[in-house]
């Protein structure tokens, strides 16, 4: 049994935000202001659009555009940014042409983690951005997410921060991050050629 994401987008739309944590807000809305005027930026795993949504009223500028496998959730994304059906391991980008990529709690049902991140960095320009919101497995809520969420059949693919920053390093980003409680933030920047 996994979690039928096709069937949950209204309880995404209505609760999704609540499951950010205050702290991450802030890291959030600096790194949007890194990203140039029109940036296209692509919410992976996005869901209803929660993190897209908070984008677009802290950025109305961005071109948003929201990815998810669940055409379910895709339906319940509101107005101001597109929507994609695809699988993060298989972008339907092109190489080098996306300014930033952002994940909020979604790296972790990733059938394939590794792979999705390489599809970022494939997707991302030179210097492109990438920000990860998730939670640590080892401690705090993020153990008990971990567990909850193997026990719902879900992948469960989670990382620790240092071990997710060692992976993006092998594919060439910059990598610093912010941690509290079992949760994350993760900010990475794709180092020029």
């Amino acid at each position: 049994m996994a979690i039928p994401f096709e069937r949950l987008g209204w309880l995404f739309v209505r609760y999704g935000k609540r499951v950010y944590p205050d702290w991450a807000d802030p890291l959030l809305f600096d790194w949007l202001q890194t990203l140039p005027r029109g940036a296209l930026l692509l919410d992976l795993g996005g869901g209803t659009g929660v993190l897209a949504a908070e984008a677009r009223r802290e950025r109305p500028d961005l071109r948003l555009v929201v990815v998810d496998p669940a055409v379910g959730m895709l339906k319940h994304a509101g107005e101001g940014v597109d929507t994609v059906v695809a699988r993060a391991e298989e972008l339907p980008f092109a190489d080098a042409g996306v300014d930033a990529v952002m994940l909020g709690e979604a790296l972790h049902h990733f059938q394939d983690p590794k792979q999705a991140l390489a599809e970022a960095a494939r997707v991302l320009k030179p210097g492109g951005r990438l920000w990860i919101y998730d939670f640590d497995p080892r401690r705090g809520l993020g153990r008990w997410v971990f567990w909850g969420e193997r026990l719902l059949g879900e992948p469960a693919n989670f990382y620790a921060p240092l071990e997710l920053q060692d992976v993006l390093s092998s594919l060439g980003f910059s990598v610093a991050f912010h941690e509290r409680g079992g949760r994350y933030v993760l900010q990475a920047t794709l180092l020029l050629g």
